[in-house]
């Protein structure tokens, strides 16, 4: 499996360095639109005007810290906050099967040909991106990070010391 993660972060680097996309702080994040787990579609642009983590994935590496991320995502209100995860070298049933194991409530998706790998330039995984409002790159991490941490980060985007509290579940956009 190590050697398929390997592989697979060759590839994304060097298809990556042929790609126009840039993924450094600042820049526009690239397009995410695909089908969730719930077939439901998911389109990155409609997420405008809030704060987005994009959480890149795999089942052989990070689900640990994946099942952290859920009370982090109840803890923001919705209208302002979404958290996308995106399973790499798994296939949907996959995604959807461990989603359900951890009862996870936020958008989870695979990304079955690698393309969202790409154009991220993922090197490694786990890798996290925090976007703000207007889908500006505002945070890169790169490697395991603990939920503290990441809600420190995210914290950073809505300028306040807090979280925004948690609205209801109902109110997902996804």
């Amino acid at each position: 499996m190590r050697i398929l993660i390997l592989v697979a972060a060759c590839l994304a680097f060097f298809t990556g360095c042929e790609s126009n996309v840039d993924t450094k702080i600042g820049a526009r994040a690239p397009a995410i639109a695909g089908v969730d787990i719930n077939a439901e579609p998911v389109n990155l642009h409609r997420l405008k005007g809030k704060v987005v983590v994009v959480y890149f994935w795999t089942n052989s590496c990070c689900g640990e810290n994946v099942k952290q991320l859920e009370p982090l995502y109840r803890r923001y209100s919705h209208d302002k906050f979404a958290m996308v995860a995106i399973g790499e070298l798994c296939s949907k049933e996959d995604v959807a099967a461990y989603a359900r194991k951890n009862a996870i409530t936020f958008t989870m998706l695979a990304d079955e040909g690698a393309g969202m790998l790409k154009q991220y330039q993922v090197l490694g995984f786990p890798t996290v991106f925090i976007l703000d409002g207007n889908g500006i790159i505002r945070e890169k991490v790169l490697g395991a990070i603990q939920a503290d941490t990441l809600q420190k980060l995210i914290d950073r985007q809505f300028n306040m010391p807090n979280a925004v509290p948690a609205g209801p579940e109902k109110d997902d956009p996804r």
